[in-house]
């Protein structure tokens, strides 16, 4: 494994782990498309298109309030 894959990993498993409960639903529909599929999660949301992974990663961050 390379060092760019090994940090890809990384993101995405900080990602899940900083999750948000309505990023975590998103998520877990990523991780069912991937088991039906056969292939791992990275693979399925390494396919996710920009702006897929960009709501992600808006549910996941913090939200400012006033």
């Amino acid at each position: 494994m390379t060092k760019v894959e090994r940090d890809f990993m990384r993101q995405v498993d900080e990602l899940i782990l900083t999750a948000s409960p309505e990023a975590l639903l998103k998520i877990s529909e990523i991780d069912k498309k991937a088991q039906l599929s056969g292939l791992t999660f990275y693979d399925v949301y390494l396919q996710l298109s920009e702006e897929d992974r960009k709501q992600i990663l808006v549910a996941t961050s913090p939200s400012k309030k006033d």
